[in-house]
């Protein structure tokens, strides 16, 4: 999260444009100034911030009152007040809504255990009742995060490509190589189970494994809207899995990505 000192120099710049214009008596200011910006990492912490903003500006009605101001330049107390609600407004919907990183690398943490048992089968255990539940686990995975990457939509590119640690905010690049690494894992687990499954198991197990390419179809056609640029940097990443995108027969997936299969 970013750090909230820039934001208290602000306040102070501000209260100093009141000081200079006139004598003002702003002993009762000794309440909230300096602003105790605090952690606002949290909701709760958003909320102690939003308290201390109304807390100044009621300060400053009252101290202020009566006084014939025409001779001050109130705007930058305004711009002040502005700049800090926006940027509290930004933090808030860091902490509240999660971006493409933080979903996709939540997801690859979730799925990973399943990924590896589908790539480490054997054709002893290369059953329809074994595969069924391993990929029905990844496909829960997926299916939950969608909703999260619609509640992205609308929201500022800052907040859509927020990093999953640190300030600095990803660029399309970065972002194409969480979620490369994620359907690279997934669709080379499904080509390991293609590969070691016999003729008649691969008739019943190919739908299922078609249905999970369907999900992250799913996925990606939220995530794809998002961010612009996005499918031009994923194309060669993406590689690797082609072929096993087109023994799927996933139409939509390779329309949406720009695939020749």
């Amino acid at each position: 999260m970013h750090s909230f000192s820039t934001l208290s120099v602000l306040f102070a710049a501000a209260l100093g444009a009141f000081t200079n214009a006139a004598p003002i008596d702003l002993s009762g200011l000794s309440t909230i100034v300096p602003i105790n910006l605090g952690d606002v990492t949290s909701s709760a912490g958003l909320s102690g911030v939003t308290g201390e903003l109304s807390g100044v500006t009621n300060e400053l009605n009252t101290v202020t009152g009566g006084l014939n101001l025409r001779g001050v330049d109130t705007s930058v107390v305004t711009d002040a007040v502005k700049a800090i609600e926006s940027k509290v407004e930004t933090l808030g919907a860091r902490a509240t809504t999660p971006s493409v990183a933080v979903v996709f690398s939540t997801v690859m943490t979730e799925i990973t255990p399943y990924t590896e048992q589908l790539t480490y089968i054997v054709p002893q255990n290369a059953t329809v009742a074994i595969i069924t539940p391993i990929v029905a686990s990844i496909k829960g995975s997926l299916t939950a995060a969608i909703p999260k990457l619609q509640a992205l939509v609308g929201q500022e590119l800052s907040v859509i490509l927020a990093p999953v640690e640190g300030e600095v905010t990803l660029t399309v690049a970065a972002l194409a190589k969480i979620v490369a690494t994620a359907l690279c894992l997934i669709f080379t687990a499904i080509g390991a189970v293609l590969k070691i499954v016999v003729a008649d198991v691969s008739v019943e197990v190919l739908p299922i494994l078609a249905d999970l390419g369907c999900t992250v179809t799913a996925l990606l056609q939220v995530v794809v809207p998002l961010v612009g640029g996005l499918v031009a940097a994923l194309l060669p990443l993406l590689a690797p899995v082609v072929g096993i995108i087109s023994t799927l027969g996933l139409t939509d997936l390779s329309s949406l990505l720009g695939l020749s299969l």
